[in-house]
């Protein structure tokens, strides 16, 4: 492993700083919709009717979804599984109970790629499992064992681009081959707690300080980052929302923010190209079929038209929503 970037030692102390954007944002959310009855669900929304036309039951504290390779994948962070689902029918196909304790997972790179501690044994936190789920056949086709210490992860470029403990008191952004998962760390300039990668870029997204950076997917290094306050904004000592959620589609980079707002940037960052207020706490946000799904706090999603920069249908779910993903010709989301 290379040598660890000056700025990542900087922010050691931030250890809490993923888990207050997983559970803290929920949790101050919560208040706002109501269970209807216990345990995770996933919500199957029709992208063209806006209804939801299937619930299927899943795991403990269904977190991430994520749909393509002709399935629905979704992680239940209290067990520590994945659930496939079909995406036709919604139901449940299996429960995968890996060797590692799943905390993150993504798509891309040739599978359903998740992380972990290993399972059942306490372990320091660096050290982690990185497997990946061949679609075709739902068996377990490679497994790493790194010290990425993966809490985000996102899968691009034939690697894997997460944040975690490093090791060494050093908490920061890596690197992983997804053909051999070796790894090294990545110097950002900030700490990237909520991440997505394509085939030609990467973007962390600082949910505290309100920074995104975009990363070369060939070459792994920084090319450029931006804030996302105005110098307006800050020169008014005003506190910028934290954003919830990133995602890219349709030429752009969505992200949004705690106070319900819908940020549509240039995908080399050169400036935001309209802000939309979409509800009062967007929780997170996906692209596809057509449109982006923003997932918010009063226990709806609401359609954003990209044609017009502005919200157009919601939809109610009645529980709070979690993760959200769209694809598999539909749109789905974890409930709790």
């Amino acid at each position: 492993m290379g040598p660890v970037p000056r700025w990542v030692v900087a922010v050691a102390g931030v250890a809490v700083l993923v888990v207050a954007v997983d559970v803290g944002v929920f949790l101050a959310a919560r208040g706002s919709a109501r269970a209807s009855a216990p345990g995770g669900t996933v919500a199957k929304i029709d992208p063209t009717a806006d209804r939801v036309v299937a619930r299927t039951e899943v795991g403990t504290e269904p977190t991430a979804v994520a749909a393509g390779y002709g399935g629905v994948w979704v992680l239940n962070k209290d067990d520590g599984t994945l659930t496939h689902l079909d995406p036709h029918s919604g139901k449940r196909i299996a429960t995968i109970k890996p060797d590692a304790a799943v905390t993150a997972m993504s798509l891309g790179a040739g599978g359903v790629w998740f992380a972990g501690p290993p399972r059942g044994v306490n372990a320091p936190l660096q050290d982690a499992k990185l497997e990946r789920i061949n679609p075709a056949t739902g068996d377990i086709d490679r497994r790493f064992d790194t010290t990425t210490g993966a809490t985000v992860m996102a899968a691009g470029g034939q690697a894997l681009w997460s944040t975690g403990y490093l090791g060494r008191r050093v908490r920061g952004s890596a690197r992983s081959s997804a053909l051999t998962g070796e790894m090294r760390p990545l110097d950002i300039g900030i700490y990237g707690d909520l991440v997505t990668a394509g085939d030609q870029a990467v973007y962390y997204v600082a949910s505290r300080g309100s920074r995104v950076a975009l990363v070369s997917a060939r070459t792994g290094r920084l090319t450029k980052s931006m804030t996302l306050a105005t110098d307006a904004s800050l020169a008014a000592g005003l506190v910028p929302p934290d954003p919830t959620g990133v995602t890219t589609g349709g030429g752009s980079l969505w992200i949004s923010e705690s106070d319900g707002t819908v940020l549509r940037i240039d995908p080399r960052l050169s400036g935001i190209r309209a802000s939309i207020p979409a509800c009062q706490n967007a929780l997170g946000l996906a692209y596809g079929e057509g449109a982006v799904w923003v997932a918010c706090g009063d226990g709806t999603v609401v359609r954003v038209d990209p044609a017009t920069d502005s919200p157009s249908d919601t939809v109610v779910l009645g529980r709070l929503p979690r993760g959200i993903a769209a694809g598999e010709g539909a749109v789905w989301v974890t409930l709790n």
